[in-house]
């Protein structure tokens, strides 16, 4: 088990100034004294359980909140509003999202953890049931479907790397949410390297099979892999520090929740997926997050380096 740390410690990495990511202090939590409208971005992915039950089961409106959800498919345009300060909070994003290291480095404080493990999967590799393709190195000259985001292309060129098939050998093709399962079934892509609703989706409906005996990313990327978060403006934290506090809190309740009941998650879930993957919610896997005060130091060090975000500067905010 990771040492974790009941204060806010600095984000310390190998490039100890490259971004302002820190934890929350977990003491004084006091609720929020309901005040201006939060605008938080949610990908309508399985990974933002927490922001669903905590909208659904009222836990903002309990510690004083008054949100508004702003809906997107998948985390990166999310990260792009975030970024611009166009919303004040938004997750879930994995860590290659939020800090791409393409881009300017984020002003944010991250909360809670979502993990994915052997016994935890959130990235799936598949393949057309029926297809014969089995194992990596069988998608040589084949073309494979991911979710438009730069984190499953960076995870994706990471698994061909381990496993031995060179690039250049594959076509990679970002393919929208709602046209994946579509797109398997028909031949317009060989697999796809996605992840819920869609996945559980194409496996439910027999349209998919795995190409892999296990997850493949904490396969390669180590198990258990942190692979992501949900943030907060540095702006929103500084001007309005006990709604920032008061949203932390309603999250690690949320994620309590999760714990107790995963069927809380599940029906939490169905009113924000699209109507045709409703019937298959009930077929997702136990998810696996972490409290705001279980997220390590150690752990956040390594989901950066991950990233490549190593090279850019800037200041690390006081706690």
């Amino acid at each position: 088990m990771p040492r974790t740390s009941s204060r806010a410690p600095r984000v310390t990495m190998s490039c100890r100034a490259a971004f302002v990511v820190l934890l929350f202090m977990v003491a004084c939590s006091k609720s929020a004294t309901k005040g201006e409208r939060i605008m938080i971005g949610v990908s309508t992915l399985r990974i933002s359980l927490p922001v669903f039950v905590a909208a659904e089961q009222g836990l903002f409106a309990k510690h004083g909140l008054d949100v508004e959800l702003r809906r997107f498919d998948t985390a990166q345009p999310l990260a792009v509003e975030l970024a611009a300060g166009r919303i004040d909070a938004g997750g879930y994003l994995a860590f290659p999202i939020l800090f791409d290291p393409s881009g300017p480095p984020p002003r944010v404080r991250v909360v809670t953890a979502i993990v994915e493990d052997a016994t935890h999967p959130i990235s799936y590799f598949l393949v057309r049931k029926g297809s014969g393709l089995r194992g990596v190195a069988s998608l040589a000259g084949r073309t494979i479907g991911i979710l438009p985001t730069v984190a499953y292309r960076r995870w994706l060129e990471a698994i061909l790397r381990h496993d031995g098939l060179a690039l250049e050998k594959v076509t990679i093709l970002p393919v929208a949410p709602p046209l994946e399962i579509d797109s398997l079934a028909g031949g317009g892509v060989d697999a796809l390297f996605t992840g819920d609703p869609m996945a559980t989706a194409a496996l439910a409906r027999g349209v998919a099979e795995p190409l892999t005996d296990s997850p493949d990313v904490p396969r390669v990327l180590g198990d258990p892999f942190l692979f992501g978060t949900f943030a907060i403006t540095e702006d929103f934290v500084s001007k309005r520090p006990a709604q920032a506090r008061a949203l932390r809190d309603a999250l690690d309740e949320a994620i309590g929740m999760l714990a107790e009941s995963p069927e809380v998650g599940r029906a939490a879930m169905a009113p924000y997926v699209r109507e045709s993957e409703r019937p298959f919610i009930e077929h997702y896997p136990a998810a696996r997050y972490l409290r705001s005060s279980e997220v390590s130091i150690a752990q956040l060090d390594r989901a950066l380096e991950l990233c490549g975000a190593t090279s850019k500067g800037a200041d690390i905010a006081p706690p």
